[in-house]
């Protein structure tokens, strides 16, 4: 029975479709008829623990996860009861027409209407995704996406497939089935086009302003769950302000919320901790929820914009990413590497990034400068000028001026090394900063790469019984997280025997897969995040340590542990405390009547055995080295005679010595 062309669904708008199809069994019977057997087993209320039996597929899925694969086509519904048929199911079910199942899958998936509309000439599958590449801006990295859809048409009957020419061409039916459903146009985006250019007022309330004035720098970085589309999310969050306003218990607010957005009671929950982190809500007692006077307040009039300064409050990395696009455009993962190394992160969260830039684009703050990147628009720069930003995380204002630059060169580094651990397509980019990074703790570091060669070789100098030398992989991948898969230990290891390397060791973004860890640690190998990196960087410009003390980092495999080395740091934060004190202390004397500014090793061990700045008192030993140290021509802050040692100097005139022989030095 042919369903009507009038009856066909109504295609979503692009934004609205689906990217992938019906990821189901194929089976020998193909996915069309395994579909069917799906719907009727829903259609016979068969349990969804059922395992499904699909013949010639190894498949073992139960039926209530293919109902989860096909829930975001809507060919299923999920009710408080489990689940059901949707109408466009059941018509197909009913009516046995293929078409309409086509049709429906069109209106309802990108991609897969034009492939029937490009194929007015005979094309290749290849041809067929630089189309959907290049024309409709699908991140599409293999064939398996265009693959998949043209499986479907082919079993549809509307595509047919020539095994010598790899070409695929339209059916006869095919022909007549374009002629009846939407297509839509490339994609054509005008990204130097800023729609608030003619701005000339902000619709900002000044209280929302004002409470922008004194933002902590305890902020949260993750903003939560926000129910439904985050295009909607000021709507969303006015609905649920409206809801719970006079009070309502939870049971109320998740019978709306099922019947309205159909979710489990711990999303549910997990919105309701977002509202209360925004300050927006606030739990009356354990079941019962009402609105703050902030709600009420933005309540008023619902500015976009007010609703950002308060979320601008609660959490991090909010106006501060707008002060960031304001120097250059960006895109998400350069946006989550400056978020972590310039803002304070905990991790790198793309994730959270992409929550930012969805509300900032609903709000016209930010717009696309390219297909992934975003740049700030009129009305954020507008916004910018009304409102204090934190400042990037960098040393202290006391420090040097040229400690300060070297701490701004170390925050462009630690962005470029994450960007780089992602950077899958371009191996030799993090291979080159692992180099780099090396070089900063105080290695000997070669970039050797190529077949057969280690990536970077480490050498720690020292004298004959502290050298060592470290063979170093470095591993990117796309999402930053390196599995077993990737790393050969048989490899490893002949690159540490070609080298005649002591210890091997892996970089990459993170290392979570326990069984990487484990083999990792039965090969000796060492596996160094881009976290534990930059904490040995940040560690080394703050208290620098010999470079053969890392000799107790490689020694230790699996996961790199930066605590190994807290006993030699300790030990330089230790003499840096013994030098300002020994100096204080002949610096006190220096106007005795008595003494006359003159002190024996065994005076300042007097003073300093009960110093709160040490948990263990300084021996004569130590206080003897620091005032030969200080005495020496080098330093010449102190003056030794026959009766003892004597200041000559400051601690200022000490550093700027300290200063200089650090220039020569580099």
């Amino acid at each position: 029975m042919r369903v009507d062309i009038s009856e066909y669904p109504k295609a979503l708008s692009w934004e609205m479709k689906s990217f992938s199809m019906p990821n189901i069994p194929r089976g020998t019977s193909g996915m069309k008829e395994n579909l069917r057997v799906i719907l009727e087993m829903v259609r016979n209320n068969i349990s969804p623990s059922q395992r499904l039996s699909i013949e010639g597929s190894e498949s073992k899925i139960d039926l209530g996860t293919a109902c989860v694969r096909l829930r975001p086509m809507k060919l299923l519904l999920k009710t408080q009861n489990g689940w059901e048929l949707s109408e466009e199911a059941n018509k197909w079910l009913d009516t046995d027409d293929d078409l309409y199942l086509a049709a429906f899958l069109c209106s309802r998936i990108k991609f897969l209407a034009e492939i029937l509309y490009y194929l007015d000439e005979p094309k290749t599958a290849a041809m067929l995704q630089d189309i959907a590449i290049n024309e409709y801006k699908l991140a599409w990295k293999t064939k398996s996406d265009i693959n998949a859809r043209l499986v479907w048409l082919r079993q549809l009957g509307l595509v047919k497939f020539q095994d010598f020419t790899l070409l695929y061409f339209l059916t006869d039916l095919g022909k007549e089935f374009v002629k009846n459903i939407e297509i839509v146009e490339p994609i054509k985006q005008d990204f130097s086009f800023d729609e608030t250019i003619d701005e000339s007022e902000l619709k900002i309330s000044n209280w929302a302003i004002g409470s922008c004035a004194n933002v902590s720098r305890e902020r949260k970085d993750s903003i939560g769950y926000i129910i439904g589309d985050m295009k909607q999310f000021q709507s969303t969050i006015s609905e649920y302000i409206q809801l719970i306003s006079g009070r309502k218990t939870f049971d109320q607010i998740l019978e709306y919320t099922i019947e309205n957005y159909d979710i489990a009671a711990s999303s549910l929950r997990s919105f309701l901790t977002t509202l209360t982190n925004m300050g927006i809500i606030e739990r009356k007692s354990a079941t019962i929820y009402d609105t703050t006077d902030t709600a009420k307040t933005w309540g008023e009039k619902e500015r976009i914009l007010d609703l950002l300064c308060i979320m601008h409050m609660k959490f991090g990395f909010m106006f501060e990413m707008l002060s960031v696009l304001e120097h250059r455009s960006m895109s998400n993962k350069e946006l989550a590497a400056t978020a972590k190394v310039s803002y304070g992160f905990k991790r790198e969260s793309i994730d959270e990034i992409r929550k930012r830039v969805s509300i900032f684009l609903t709000a016209k703050l930010i717009r696309n400068d390219s297909i992934d990147t975003y740049t700030i628009t009129s009305r954020g720069k507008k916004l910018l000028s009304l409102i204090r930003v934190d400042e990037p995380i960098v040393l202290d204002v006391s420090v040097e001026d040229d400690l300060k630059y070297e701490s701004g060169l170390n925050t462009q580094f630690f962005t470029e090394l994450r960007l780089a651990a992602k950077d899958s397509s371009n191996f030799e980019r993090l291979e080159k900063q692992v180099k780099v990074a090396f070089e900063k703790l105080g290695f000997e570091a070669q970039w050797l790469g190529g077949t057969g060669k280690t990536d970077v070789l480490l050498k720690a100098t020292g004298n004959s019984s502290t050298t060592f030398s470290v063979t170093v992989d470095a591993k990117s991948t796309m999402s930053g997280n390196v599995t077993d898969g990737l790393v050969d230990f048989d490899t490893l290891e002949e690159h540490k025997r070609k080298h005649k390397a002591d210890f091997s060791a892996v970089v990459g973004g993170s290392f979570q897969n326990a069984r990487l860890i484990k083999r990792a640690i039965e090969h000796k190998v060492v596996l160094i995040d881009i976290d534990t990196l930059e904490t040995l960087i940040r560690n080394h410009s703050d208290v620098p340590i010999q470079v053969t003390a890392y000799r107790k980092l490689f020694k230790n495999p699996g996961i790199a542990n930066v605590s190994h080395l807290e006993e030699e740091r300790e030990k330089i934060r230790r003499y840096g405390r013994l030098l300002h004190t020994v100096m204080d202390c002949l610096i006190a004397e220096r106007e005795d009547e008595v003494t006359q500014g003159i002190l024996q090793e065994r005076d300042i061990y007097r003073s300093l055995r009960i110093n709160d700045n040490f948990s263990c008192a300084p021996t004569i030993d130590e206080i003897s080295a620091m005032l030969q140290f200080l005495a020496s021509p080098l330093i010449g802050c102190v003056e030794k005679s026959k009766e003892g040692y004597s200041a000559i100097g400051t601690l200022d005139d000490a550093a700027q010595k300290f200063n200089f022989y650090s220039r020569m030095c580099k």
